[in-house]
């Protein structure tokens, strides 16, 4: 059952409000369908979209179907790099053989989001930009994010949530793939009114304390067109994550690296998932790792070092030694 949000309503809810459905064939077309009507949402596979309309968290006057837009489809090469569309399929980047050999990490995010079915129609966008899935912020609870004065799971039951980054609100980012894509050093690449512009996963994620209201900055009708990932130059990566079974569920935590092989391995990206509201990256981590022998003391090390500013609440603080864990069997893995 699903409770409204509504003051005073406590109904269970199966279907959405209506809504008007209209299908652009172009990234401009569907930028002047929103500045028409500024009540509209962003429709691409659809896996959290759907659910959100079905249950009415999110009731806009207008759906923006982007499915027929080719343009935001395929991929390329690109200066020695690779461009993906933003409505590539996560089962598509699962099986590229291009991708699994080159951006590891990315191949692996993708297979392991919820299920086959859901991975063939959700898209590599979606994921990104999907909203949280705190009980408390999707229930009938005003949160600090629903637009409340109070982080229910603070005070409440908080197994699944932030161990880095709380503040006021300890929601965590459920998407894998944004994981592995910050430690990919991966581009986003957005189309708005006023043009073209690039951000890199950093800037497109919103931590609380930047805005507490959303995940993303593209909540202002910008639209994601494609994401870029960097001439790999050699560089291995790889991606773990945890869950309390292997199918369907979000990350508890996860973690992706990157760096560039060697006897000495340089060019450390060391990036958790599942513990904040932002893919988490460890810099401090990093410059342990930049130029070391990757012997046991250098590994156990990092990983000490990558708890070191965890902040667990009354239920999570599993999440810490997982964690730990987590950053030596990526370490160890990866340069195996």
């Amino acid at each position: 059952m699903i409770l409204s949000k509504e003051a005073g309503t406590y109904i269970s809810l199966d279907e959405p409000k209506s809504f008007e459905l209209v299908q652009p064939r172009s990234v401009d077309e569907a930028l002047r369908l929103f500045t028409e009507e500024r009540d509209s949402a962003y429709l691409a596979g659809g896996c959290d979209l759907l659910d959100q309309l079905k249950h009415q968290w999110n009731n806009p006057r207008r759906v923006i179907n982007l499915k027929a837009i080719d343009a935001l489809r395929g991929q390329e090469a690109v200066s020695g790099g690779l461009r993906l569309g933003a409505l590539t399929t996560l089962a598509e980047l699962e099986r590229d053989p291009v991708i699994r050999q080159r951006y590891t990490a990315l191949a692996l995010a993708a297979s392991r989001v919820a299920t086959p079915q859901i991975r063939n129609a959700g898209t590599l966008g979606g994921n990104l930009l999907q909203d949280g899935r705190c009980p408390y912020y999707r229930g009938p609870w005003r949160c600090y994010r629903a637009g409340g004065i109070v982080c229910d799971a603070h005070h409440g039951i908080n197994t699944e949530h932030a161990i880095f980054g709380g503040d006021r609100c300890y929601i965590v980012s459920s998407s894998d793939t944004a994981t592995a894509l910050a430690a990919l050093d991966a581009t986003v690449v957005v189309q708005g009114q006023g043009g073209e512009q690039r951000l890199s996963m950093q800037q497109l994620m919103l931590s609380p304390s930047q805005d507490i209201l959303h995940m993303h900055r593209l909540h202002d009708g910008r639209i994601m067109t494609a994401i870029e990932l960097p001439a790999d130059a050699g560089r291995r990566s790889h991606f773990i994550k945890y869950t309390m079974r292997n199918v369907w569920d979000f990350a508890l935590a996860s973690i992706a690296v990157s760096y560039r092989p060697g006897t000495r391995p340089a060019g450390w990206r060391v990036v958790l998932g599942g513990v904040a509201a932002t893919p988490w990256r460890l810099p401090h981590v990093e410059r342990m790792l930049e130029g070391a022998t990757l012997d046991d003391t250098t590994i156990r090390a990092a990983a000490l070092a990558a708890i070191e500013s965890a902040e667990p609440l009354s239920h999570n603080a599993y999440k810490v030694a997982l964690v730990q864990k987590l950053v030596e069997q990526a370490l160890r893995e990866s340069t195996s």
